[in-house]
């Protein structure tokens, strides 16, 4: 990676290699709205994609034809990460931050296209979304068979709506992942809660990240609804969800948990020597660049009102 383009307050450029295919993300780091910083949550993100893109519920024969939503998209690499494996993506943010987004998507999905002719890629889209708003909600369609977001839980605030959202995004067969930096262990205590009292809640080993673009404070999780709420939600199921892509074979969307449990122990020894040898190594780019962001990351969380 290269530490001065990525992230930086004085850089509006950020270069990601995913997929085979050279991402170009403008930033704009020093405006008001953090939505138009690339934070290192939706890199993490979109290198667990890659990284578990040639087996299991990740791989583009999988996700070919899915519909993905992603919620405070940003800049929009995580959404653009989805539909680099074939999934119909709908990027949401507020509308503030919709002109750096649609710049993105429109640029580096021709770019891809371009440079790519013959290959099997999904869609994105642009649209509002502010957390809670009914119309915007209904105006996506849900259900999603994905609901994505990265580094959008920095404040107590935000929690009850993100949920809500969520909840009325989501179908008894969605998988929503979630991607971000703890900043508050209250706030993230909470959040945990909140999400356990709905959804199973999966996190995911350290294992199955990019051996670089990881970080122990950076944290995935993968969640479906309870089977409660799934019972609940599949009366008002139709035909009508099937059309638009949602997922009906459920056994197949069971690779990823059934290569985790037979994993689980190689991962585990595995990251514990991972761990032990990074503590012997020089500081990479990585962390000198993270350590370098963290205070003006903090300080604009601050000065939320």
């Amino acid at each position: 990676m290269e530490d001065d383009r990525l992230n930086s307050p004085s850089t509006s450029s950020v270069i990601v290699e995913v997929l085979g295919h050279r991402l170009h993300i403008s930033q704009d780091p020093n405006s008001k709205h953090l939505g138009t910083t690339v934070w290192d949550a939706s890199m993490v993100f979109v290198k667990f994609l890659e990284k578990n893109s040639r087996k299991g519920r990740f791989c583009p024969s999988k996700l070919k034809g899915k519909r993905a939503i992603e919620l405070g998209a940003g800049c929009g690499l995580a959404g653009l990460g989805m539909a680099l494996l074939g999934c119909d993506v709908v990027s949401t943010d507020q509308v503030e931050v919709l002109p750096l987004l649609i710049r993105n998507v429109q640029r580096n999905m021709s770019w891809v296209m371009q440079a790519n002719p013959s290959a099997s890629l999904g869609s994105v889209e642009v649209a509002e979304l502010d957390w809670g708003n009914k119309d915007h909600i209904r105006s996506v369609c849900p259900p999603f068979d994905f609901i994505i977001a990265t580094d959008v839980v920095y404040a107590e605030h935000l929690l009850e709506p993100l949920l809500e959202t969520i909840m009325a995004l989501a179908g008894p067969r969605t998988t929503i992942l979630i991607g971000y930096e703890i900043r508050s262990n209250t706030v993230h205590e909470q959040m945990i809660n909140m999400w356990k009292n709905n959804f199973e809640v999966k996190t995911i080993p350290k294992a199955k990240m990019d051996d670089k673009y990881r970080h122990p404070s950076i944290q995935l999780f993968m969640m479906e609804l309870k089977a409660q709420s799934k019972l609940e939600d599949s009366t008002s199921d139709s035909p009508k969800e099937t059309e638009r892509g949602h997922r009906t074979e459920k056994a197949s969307d069971n690779n990823y948990e059934l290569e985790e449990k037979e994993d689980s122990n190689t991962d585990e020894t595995r990251e514990d020597e991972e761990i032990a040898a990074k503590e012997d190594e020089k500081v990479d780019d990585w962390e000198t660049r993270r350590s370098g962001a963290m205070a003006a990351r903090l300080l604009r969380d601050i000065k939320i009102v």
